[in-house]
């Protein structure tokens, strides 16, 4: 009996002192980053409050923290991805110990992309790091994600980004790379098919059509829960393909891809923009199902609210005409009469000018502005005379392509008259000079 006494205490006087030792050690028990519009939050989260130290290296950029006054103990991988803002990946150095479950931690790297100013403070049982974010982030759509991880050793990442117009949204024929965490069998890299499905044994055919990456991971998420338990995925986009627009005409031309919610001016100014002989006031773009829209350039790079408007798509012809198809025609009793080309706005007068201006013989009150195609042409008198004399501005009409521009030698009355008698001479004419 006394035996059964003794080695009783013996076994409750050991559970004590593991217990004890196991309430005075601290645990690393959350990791969190949340990218928000203007920075980016890194919070580490223990059982109880710790002492830190924090210290800045350039090169590369990091912030370390290191826990010189506690013993803390973490179950958690040695390196963890991130590349949430600027914050690239963690890294935990641990001290040597035979238990990989309860190594106690000597140090957390947090490795930058860039070396950006933070500011670090203590909530709790938490350590809240703020790192401003660099410019190119200031401009995203909130975008949130969290990282949390957990003693026994589990990962999970949670992603909250709302489908917007900056997701980019998969399709048929791009290419996806598929982890599912510490199931290589699994893992793989899928096509999505002409139908918008994909195939990732167990799962059968899923379709995809429409979804942005988060999406998708949650819905693997689900899928796969029937057969793991707590799987984690990660999707990456390896060749966008779905989202091709054709660029034609005075600019680089060529097929392209896009990989987010595009404007037609970022997308000029992506590939290096128009030619110097482009046609930049009559930019064409052809939607997939046939519709034309025609830009202004100068329109666009003028009303920026107008501009962020006009989104190109997947499956869409951007076409950019050379300058030569952009002339008007300058005629009868003018030095040099040729054809002119549109660069921008033009006048009559303008016009005249570009072709030495008028001869001694030239009837400037008759001038004849034809317009439209030959058999629905019409006819427009402009008196040069009283825009030179008298200012009248209204007499000096803008030009558009095609306009022919007749400086007569007599003065025209009959105006139906003219347009029968010299219209279809003047476009033999232009025929044989293009």
């Amino acid at each position: 009996m006394k035996k059964s006494i003794i080695k009783a205490t013996i076994i409750l006087t050991i559970l004590t002192i593991i217990s004890c030792v196991s309430y005075r050690g601290t645990h690393f028990v959350n990791l969190t980053t949340r990218e928000l519009p203007s920075e980016t939050e890194l919070i580490i989260t223990t059982t109880k409050p710790v002492q830190f130290k924090n210290t800045k290296l350039d090169n590369p950029p990091c912030l370390v923290i290191s826990f010189p006054e506690e013993k803390i103990y973490s179950s958690e991988e040695e390196e963890l991805i991130i590349n949430k803002g600027p914050i690239k990946r963690i890294r935990n150095e641990y001290y040597q110990k035979k238990d990989e479950n309860q190594r106690q931690l000597n140090l957390m790297i947090v490795e930058l992309r860039q070396d950006l100013p933070y500011t670090i403070a203590k909530s709790g049982s938490s350590i809240i790091i703020r790192f401003k974010n660099p410019a190119q982030f200031l401009n995203k759509e909130k975008q949130v994600t969290e990282v949390n991880v957990n003693l026994g050793n589990q990962t999970k990442i949670k992603h909250k980004n709302p489908q917007g117009e900056l997701g980019y949204i998969i399709g048929p024929g791009d290419v996806l790379n598929i982890e599912v965490w510490k199931q290589p069998d699994i893992s793989r890299e899928v096509t999505i098919n002409h139908k918008g499905e994909i195939k990732l044994p167990p799962i059968k055919e899923m379709s995809v059509m429409g979804m942005s990456v988060p999406q998708l991971e949650e819905k693997l998420v689900m899928s796969l829960s029937k057969y793991l338990i707590d799987p984690i995925v990660f999707v990456t986009v390896k060749e966008h393909n779905s989202h091709r627009v054709i660029a034609l005409g005075e600019l680089t031309t060529g097929m392209y891809t896009l990989k987010r919610r595009t404007t037609l001016l970022e997308f000029l100014g992506e590939i290096g923009g128009p030619t110097e002989n482009a046609d930049i006031l009559h930019l064409k773009l052809i939607k997939k199902d046939g519709e034309v829209f025609i830009y202004d350039l100068n329109e666009l790079l003028g009303d920026p609210p107008k501009s962020n408007k006009v989104i190109i798509s997947g499956g869409d012809t951007i076409y950019v005409p050379p300058l030569e198809m952009n002339k008007v025609y300058v005629l009868g009793e003018v030095k040099s009469p040729q054809p002119v080309i549109l660069k921008g706005k033009m006048t009559v007068i303008d016009a005249i000018a570009e072709a030495g201006g008028c001869t001694r013989d030239a009837v400037t009150k008759s001038i004849m502005i034809i317009r439209g195609e030959l058999g629905s042409q019409k006819g427009i008198r402009v008196d040069l005379s009283r825009i030179l004399k008298k200012g009248d501005i209204g007499q000096n009409i803008e030009l558009m392509a095609g306009d022919i521009v007749f400086v007569p030698k007599t003065f025209i009355i009959h105006i139906e008259r003219f347009l029968r008698d010299i219209a279809l001479p003047v476009y033999w004419y232009l025929w044989f000079i293009r």
